[in-house]
Order: C-alpha cells, then structure tokens, then sequence
C-alpha cells in the first residue's frame, strides 16, 4: 500500500500535478497532454501510468479523465495553489494580523477573494490607510459595514441610503451615544434602528457594490503606528483605544479588493454576521432612554 498521501504524491511532481489540474477541466487525450505540458514525453507516459495506478485517472475514448478520488485531489491541490497565491500578495500582513476572529468557513474562503491591495501608513503618509477607507464609504451610494470600534470620521462618511446597514459593538455604540449625549449631535447618523444591530465581530469591514474593505487586529499585541507609538485615532479624540492583546482591528494596513469574488465574500460574511446579531432597539431603550423616546 502507497506510504505517501494521494495530494503528496501529485504534487511531489509538476508533471503530475499539471496532468490532474488540466484534467480536472475536462478530459484529455494523450497527445494533447504530450504537446502541452513542458516535460519530456518519458516524463508523461510515466506520470499517467502512476496516476492511474493510484486510481486517481481513467483512460476512456475521450481520453484522460478523473476519478472521483482523483477529483477531490484536484479540488484540494486548487484550493492550496489558491491560498498560496493569495498569500504570496503581502507575506507581511499575514505574519502580523489575526485570522482567528472570522468565523472558520470565512476564514477557508478568504482565498476566494483573489486580486487585493494592502494599504499602509508610512511616516510620510501617517492617515494614508484612514484616507483610502473613508474614501470607501464616501464614493459608495450604500454599504455593509462591520466595525468594533468607534470613529467619528468614519460615521460622517457612512452613506444615509436606505439600504445601508452597520453591524456594530456594543462598545463602539455607547462611544458614539455618549457623545451625542455630549453634545456632539451633529454627528449621530440618519439612520434607522432597524438598519443597525450589535456584534461582537473584532474585525471591520465595508462592502459596497464596487469594493471590498478589511481591516484586522495584529497577532501579537496592540497596534501600533510605523514610529512605534501606539494608534489611537480611531476618533481623533482617544476614544478607542488598542487592547493589550491587539484584539482591537489595526487601522494601519487595511486590505481593499475590487473582485466581484471579493465583494461576494464580504456580502455573504455580513450576511451571516447579520443573522446572529442583535436589534439595538432593547440597547438603546435600556442603556439610552431617553434617546429612546
């Protein structure tokens, strides 16, 4: 019996492991594989007999095609070629941002996004990641947006539509009611209880029909700016500050992707963030009465 796992032995070979990636699109005769795949023709014949051995491949007058091992392999070695490649964006940010915080069939998916960009602060530029996200809600007609903090600048830009709706800690609300309690009430959003509920998410996140805009906490403390001080801008004013065990999103580098993939991701995320959320209606009515009435 084969010693060496199914996806090991495909991809321990490239010439194995294009064989089944251009098989997994449909069937292929001999000679087209021979033609096509940059190896020597030795290095085919070979390849296709061990694949078929492994009851990975099935030889029929079509040509080559897969088994139903042989396309779950194919299903798995896409999925990782995927995520290696989703990676290999920015090594950078992955190494230092949490993924924990998304719920674990979101997390699989995030590959699904494809094409992105990280946008960072740098010394010379210390709002340049705060510019692109508000430039975000301020080009878009609605949006979905998810946030555990508090930031003035960013409910200024949110857009009133009707379809617009937040998806907000319990912690950012009671920033933005106290203020307005305050006196700030220049500053509380025209929008309807019904289009905002609480979470407990510790990641944001925008989607609108053109974008999709992720932010995440840092893996191993606070977050901090490029010159080392810790951030705290989320207001401007130090309302929300960074936790010690950086479980408060970093508003230094946020991701931004314009793939429909990428807003398909971010609208099914909200999607289900939604349903497990709770009406602010009760919050208010218990903790702000007499915003309430």
């Amino acid at each position: 019996m084969p010693s060496q796992s199914p996806n090991g032995f495909v991809i321990t070979s490239s010439v194995r492991t294009e064989i089944v990636l251009r098989v997994a699109e449909g069937p292929q005769p001999t000679d087209t594989l021979l033609a096509e795949i940059d190896a020597s023709d030795s290095a085919v014949y070979d390849a296709l007999s061990t694949l078929r051995e492994r009851g990975l491949l099935v030889e029929s007058d079509d040509g080559w095609d897969l088994t139903a091992h042989g396309a779950l392999v194919a299903d798995s070695i896409s999925a990782w070629q995927a995520a290696e490649g989703f990676l290999t964006t920015d090594p950078a940010f992955w190494k230092r941002h949490r993924l924990d915080v998304l719920p674990t069939e979101f997390r699989r998916r995030l590959p699904e996004i494809g094409d992105y960009e990280i946008i960072r602060d740098s010394p010379q530029d210390p709002n340049r990641s705060e510019d692109a996200a508000i430039n975000v809600l301020e080009s878009a007609d609605h949006c979905e947006l998810t946030t555990p903090y508090y930031s003035r600048r960013h409910q200024e830009a949110i857009p009133t539509h009707p379809e617009t709706r937040l998806l907000v800690t319990r912690e950012a609300i009671d920033i933005s009611f106290q203020r307005y309690k305050d006196g700030h009430r220049d500053e509380l959003n025209v929008l309807t209880p019904a289009s905002i509920r609480l979470t407990d998410c510790q990641f944001a996140s925008v989607v609108t029909d053109e974008m999709l805009k992720f932010e995440l906490p840092t893996a191993g403390g606070a977050t901090t700016q490029h010159d080392g001080a810790t951030a705290d801008r989320h207001d401007g004013s130090g309302t929300a500050e960074p936790r010690s065990d950086g479980s408060v999103t970093d508003t230094t580098a946020i991701l931004l992707s314009e793939t429909d993939a990428a807003v398909e991701f971010g609208r099914d995320l909200f999607e289900a963030l939604w349903a497990e959320s709770d009406p602010l209606g009760p919050y208010i009515e218990r903790h702000f009465p007499e915003l309430w009435e």
